[in-house]
């Protein structure tokens, strides 16, 4: 759910923003006379309600921040794009006192240019229009793969596994993160990403590389998760655990991870996986 209303209001925000900037377009071709009554009557309505959508357009924007894997005050070209759009509505608020300088419609339109164009950075960034794979319902396949000679690793663990492939499921920013674990003379020696859900490879790219690798080093699957990338990492984690489980002949296997309560905080991924999306966390 949290995905969606992430894109959701994702979207809403580019489509207010078009629908607030086209107003000067419309007001160019009015004066050149190209598009006539059409054109000036559609002009008409969008100024009659350019200050709500302006207001709404912050507000969308903070909820897509809220749903999204980045907090809201973080350094990041969503947060950009929605201070921007608070600084456009400020700027229409003292515009009599910018009168006095180039006025305030300049200045209205240089932080209109920078909005839009930090909009269009931000959804490059977070990887285009996922929406049409949220919609498609589509896999991320991965060949993610990470073997050892199982000579080169020394372990002390008190498991005892049966030697075989076993395959492990769990969920990480989204469900259905799919692993398979080899194990061979009681050791962890491959572990690959068989199938994943993720968001926003900038963001799930770093613990798909560099969990399994990490695990096979420890031959435990206590490691560290990646800073940014916590559902991943957990996912990836958790789903090595279940496939352990599969193999396991005696010891005991650590508890699965928990993952954060709050995906805007301590998590990753904006319109991201993330998450993104145009404004905070425009993305996973």
């Amino acid at each position: 759910m949290n995905r969606w209303l992430n894109i959701g209001f994702a979207w809403i925000s580019v489509f207010l923003t078009v629908l607030l900037s086209i107003i000067y377009v419309l007001r160019l071709a009015i004066k050149s006379g190209k598009l006539g009554k059409l054109t000036n009557a559609i002009n008409r309505v969008l100024r009659k309600y350019h200050k709500p959508l302006g207001v709404l357009l912050i507000l969308t924007g903070l909820f897509h921040g809220l749903f999204s894997s980045q907090k809201v005050w973080s350094l990041n070209l969503g947060t950009v794009s929605w201070v921007v759009s608070i600084l456009l509505g400020i700027n229409w608020m003292v515009r009599k006192h910018l009168s006095k300088l180039k006025g305030w419609m300049h200045y209205h339109r240089v932080l209109t240019v920078l909005f839009i164009a930090t909009i269009v950075w931000h959804v490059i960034d977070v990887g285009g229009i996922q929406v049409f794979n949220l919609l498609g319902g589509s896999t991320l396949k991965s060949g993610s793969s990470v073997k050892v000679d199982p000579s080169l690793i020394t372990t002390s663990q008190n498991l005892q596994l049966k030697d075989g492939t076993y395959e492990g499921e769990a969920t990480g920013y989204q469900p259905g993160l799919k692993v398979s674990v080899d194990i061979k003379d009681n050791k962890i020696v491959g572990i690959t990403i068989l199938e994943h859900h993720e968001v926003n490879a900038r963001f799930y790219s770093t613990p798909i590389e560099v969990i399994p690798q990490e695990i096979i080093d420890a031959q435990a699957t206590d490691v560290d998760t990646v800073s940014g990338a916590t559902f991943t990492s957990i996912g990836i984690i958790n789903a090595v655990n279940n496939a352990l489980s599969k193999a396991l002949i005696s010891g005991e296997l650590p508890q699965d991870k928990s993952l954060p309560q709050n995906r805007g905080h301590g998590g990753h991924h904006g319109f991201r996986e993330g998450d993104s999306g145009a404004l905070p966390g425009f993305g996973n």
